[in-house]
């Protein structure tokens, strides 16, 4: 949306006739018609920079690490890490792990976010063959290894934890005694590279860790390769509307993460389609792109203060015993800095945009298990003010209750 057309709508009040407010419409419909337009002409279905973590979404194949992940679980390496900063794409390996099983697995489980204990056993199971879950009955968590370690024989099931880096120490206990019990089990924790001491500080764990795998900094060319892979899967011809230099020039631009490469091609795209531009050249993207910098680079007197994570600002005694340390930093932040949107919560706690947003999803009590399992905690917690433009863009903010607050005070 160009910044006229931005102004216009946020301008809009009751004083406004019924003219006005219908042209500001038309006229962001206009808008809106000429990237199909644009994407008609180059015979896209869709922009092939779209962030999905869908199964069909082409995707960085990793093959090293997906060879390494293989050799260990030939060699019995039963507990696996695998570190990686913000968007060096953690989750899409995992994808890849789930529709391409490694050699020698039979059945593999993935868990997106943090899941209690009886979720995790009851998608475990359902993801057995019908005939290895009759009779099934009610099974007593201490006993599902055995039970699973039965059901299994000398088949293979791969678990894969994803933003493993949020899990509560219950969890990670429980699954140490699926370890013990169940031979045939595999288990694969993603998460940023803190991730590793976090493993490390579980006692029962850490005895028991077999390996840890760091993903790599991608190529160039590689990233090339899952641009022209994504201009195929939205039905393009080739790689327009990039010449070479201006493919070259926006995966440099990326930094070998691959979620960059995602921002800074939609960037593209967009300014390519306002101006109606077929060929985009390298030239263009550097043009384009200057208006996409990371905010930290960029000098500005009305740029937002920096967040950081404060010390001891609530006793963590009561109700906030029962939450994780995540979760327990989110209500630290809100304390001080009022609200914040999910984005803000993740660049500043250096956890990923989708973790964050489970955790405040769970944290405003739309989480009916979390809310059983936690009776002591006066929920909702947190709760939605409405869409405030943050980092650039409109995006839903979040402060702390007033109960809460209320409740923080009095300690």
């Amino acid at each position: 949306m160009s910044e006229y057309a931005e102004k216009e709508v946020i301008y809009i009040s009751k004083s406004n006739t019924i003219a006005e407010i219908s042209y500001v419409i038309y006229f962001c419909d206009l808008i809106v018609m000429d990237r199909k337009a644009y994407y008609r002409n180059l015979r896209w279905n869709k922009s092939p920079f779209i962030k999905s973590t869908s199964l069909d979404t082409p995707i960085v194949r990793r093959y090293e690490e997906f060879k390494l992940i293989e050799e260990c679980i030939g060699g019995w390496d039963r507990i696996m890490i695998v570190t990686a900063p913000i968007g060096y794409g953690k989750t899409t390996l995992m994808n890849l792990l789930v529709k391409e099983k490694p050699r020698g697995v039979d059945y593999v489980v993935p868990f997106d976010a943090y899941e209690p204990i009886d979720a995790v056993m009851k998608k475990i199971i359902k993801t057995l063959p019908p005939w290895k879950r009759l009779f099934v009955g009610n099974i007593d968590r201490t006993e599902f290894g055995t039970f699973l370690q039965k059901k299994l024989g000398s088949q293979k099931m791969l678990l894969l934890f994803d933003e493993a880096q949020d899990y509560e120490d219950e969890l990670f206990r429980w699954l140490r005694i699926i370890n013990d019990r169940a031979n045939n089990v595999f288990m694969i924790f993603f998460g940023l590279p803190k991730l590793e001491s976090r493993i490390t500080a579980e006692t029962s764990f850490r005895d028991r860790k077999s390996k840890t795998i760091q993903m790599r900094p991608l190529s160039d060319e590689e990233l090339r390769n899952i641009v022209v892979e994504r201009i195929h899967w939205v039905s393009g011809d080739g790689i327009r509307p990039f010449t070479e230099g201006g493919l070259k020039r926006l995966c440099e631009s990326a930094n070998s993460v691959p979620r960059k490469l995602l921002e800074n091609g939609q960037g593209v795209v967009e300014e390519g389609a306002r101006r109606d531009n077929l060929s985009i050249d390298e030239t263009f993207v550097e043009g384009v792109l200057g208006f996409f910098e990371d905010p930290a680079t960029v000098v500005d007197d009305k740029k937002e203060p920096q967040i950081t994570v404060p010390v001891n600002v609530i006793p963590t005694s009561g109700f906030l015993e029962d939450l994780s340390p995540t979760q327990k930093n989110i209500v630290d932040l809100l304390m001080t800095n009022e609200d914040l949107s999910i984005s803000e919560l993740s660049e500043t706690l250096g956890s990923g945009i989708r973790s964050v947003g489970s955790l405040i999803r769970k944290l405003r009590g739309l989480d009916k298990d979390e809310v059983l399992r936690k009776p002591n905690v006066p929920y909702p917690i947190v709760v939605r003010k409405g869409k405030e433009k943050r980092m650039g863009r409109f995006q839903y903010v979040y402060t702390l209750s007033d109960n809460v607050r209320r409740l923080i005070a009095q300690k």
